[in-house]
């Protein structure tokens, strides 16, 4: 599938060019090519070393054309990026939208153009105000517009936090840095590498082999460092070790929503279920009980008195209906052993809702995606307690927020993160590796184990330092079951998020204008 959407971008760029609707030269194909190569960097291929040569061969292009040369091959590399890296959304919205190719060609192609603008407005920016060639603007400069630029797509217009450069280094040294900045602090440890890795080649044509040596020595102890905090034990266990069962149902997207599928679906349900009372804490996916909870409450009540004879505490996603509203709350309850529920805060456009529905619902009223009717629950983030433990617990893509993961776990007596989701909206593509590799990051900024519980898989169960502890097949119908150890403590990314790595990009702008300013001024006076 990635092939077939690979190469029908290769064909829409070969026939702009053919048609003279862009001016596209060999160096923007090359960009092209190169955004491309990055998703390989990502799961489930995670060649990551690609993560530091495909930035470090889009900044060497970048290097010799103008600022508007720059925003346009930006763009270019977006779009084999994201092209190739959420294509998936295609899926969503026409095999179970239920969308015409060609709107959701459209809605994907025009949601991939507006995210392609963000490397296109780091290649203006940098030969804008950067414009000499120096080993500041290629080491400083270049990585900290690039970390900026993520951090603001992951709160522009809701954010769309997904593919951060810094969630591809999840099995690589670079890792140690979350803990202390955050996946933007691994990325900008990525992008350290490939400005030091131009600025070698540039010397080694200059004949500067000094200067190269120096490169290559500052790329060996970025990469020791962070292989180093990787040996840090952020955190410490709290209480003994739960076991938790995991159910991941198998329900086929096409019948999820069927009305003839409910009881078969409770039924499966069930019956897992009853096969392990014997765990203190058992977890079903998202909406893993299709219906609201008022229309549902029969069988909730049957299943909290059963899980109460188990003294066993059951979490599940289901919707939660909006008062007297005609609208619903995606949702999580935890019943039996232990009362409590979680609202979704960030939901997807066009999926659980539609944004500005006054424009954009006459032009996708045919699209029939069940429960596209949400609102996003506007009360404080609050972690489910489960037997003296607390959970945070997030739904779908909410796991994909740094900010809001750091925000909902900063309670010490979190011990758990969770994340139970939906990912049969996007079929056997890339989407559900990828979702669970940026839980494993989110699992390692906070040294917290993170249970991922899926509807079709990946189900898995994830250590505190972002390695996984056990997985269940994919597309299977299958219970997880395992001992986990909850943890309690800060890692420094915890205590202060955002602030440490914002001052840090800052001060290497700050640099690099400043080394600038004195260049010119040196200029200056040779030329008196």
């Amino acid at each position: 599938m990635l092939s077939v959407r690979l190469a029908a971008s290769f064909k829409i760029l070969f026939l702009a060019m053919k048609y003279k609707f862009f001016k596209i030269n060999q160096g923007d194909l090359l960009a092209f090519f190169a955004g491309g190569l990055l998703t390989f960097a990502f799961a489930p291929f995670s060649i990551f070393p690609l993560a530091i040569f495909s930035p470090a061969f889009l900044l060497w292009l970048w290097l010799p054309i103008t600022p508007k040369r720059a925003l346009w091959r930006g763009w270019l590399y977006g779009l084999g990026f994201f092209g190739t890296g959420i294509y998936w959304i295609f899926i969503s919205i026409h095999t179970f939208g239920n969308a015409p190719i060609f709107l959701a060609a459209l809605i994907t192609g025009a949601f991939i153009a507006l995210l392609s603008f963000f490397p296109a407005l780091n290649g203006y920016l940098l030969n804008r105000y950067f414009p000499d060639n120096n080993g500041r603007k290629m080491i400083c400069a270049f990585p900290a517009i690039w970390v900026l630029l993520e951090w603001v797509r992951s709160w522009f217009c809701t954010g769309f936090p997904w593919l951060l450069l810094g969630d591809s280094q999840i099995n690589s040294p670079l890792k140690g840095f979350a803990p202390i900045y955050g996946v933007y602090g691994v990325s900008l440890a990525v992008l350290l590498g490939s400005g030091i890795i131009v600025h070698a080649i540039r010397n080694t044509q200059k004949g500067k082999y000094k200067s190269v040596y120096s490169s290559l020595f500052s790329f060996i102890v970025l990469w020791i460092i962070g292989g180093g905090l990787t040996f840090i034990t952020w955190t410490h266990p709290q209480g003994p070790p739960l076991q938790i069962s995991l159910i991941q149902g198998n329900i086929a997207q096409t019948l999820k929503w069927s009305p003839e599928q409910l009881q078969p679906t409770l039924e499966r349900y069930l019956a897992l279920t009853r096969k392990h009372w014997d765990s203190k804490i058992i977890i079903w996916p998202e909406d893993a009980i299709p219906l609201p909870l008022p229309s549902a409450l029969d069988f909730v009540s049957e299943l909290d008195s059963e899980a109460k004879q188990h003294h066993t505490a059951l979490i599940t996603g289901i919707p939660i209906k909006n008062g007297d509203r005609d609208n619903y709350f995606n949702a999580v309850i935890a019943i039996g052993s232990s009362t409590d529920a979680y609202l979704k805060h960030h939901l997807v456009p066009f999926g659980e809702y539609t944004p500005s529905p006054s424009i954009f619902k006459p032009l996708i009223g045919f699209v029939n995606i069940p429960m596209s009717n949400l609102v996003a629950s506007r009360s404080q983030l609050k972690p489910l307690t489960i037997q003296d433990i607390k959970i945070a617990t997030f739904i779908c893509y909410e796991i994909a927020y740094p900010e809001l993961v750091v925000s909902a776990s900063q309670d010490n007596q979190v011990g758990i993160l969770l994340t139970i989701s939906n990912d049969a909206w996007f079929g056997h593509s890339i989407a559900s590796a990828q979702h669970l590799a940026i839980a494993q990051m989110r699992a390692l900024e906070i040294g917290r184990p993170l249970l991922f519980v899926s509807n079709t898989g990946i189900t898995a169960i994830i250590k505190p330092n972002g390695m996984l502890q056990s997985a269940a097949p994919i597309d299977k119908i299958a219970v997880l079951t395992d001992f986990v150890q909850p943890t309690q403590g800060k890692t420094l990314w915890q205590r202060r998020p955002m602030d440490p790595i914002l001052i840090l990009l800052l001060l290497l702008l700050f640099s690099t204008i400043k080394y600038q300013r004195r260049l010119k001024k040196k200029m200056k006076t040779k030329a008196r």
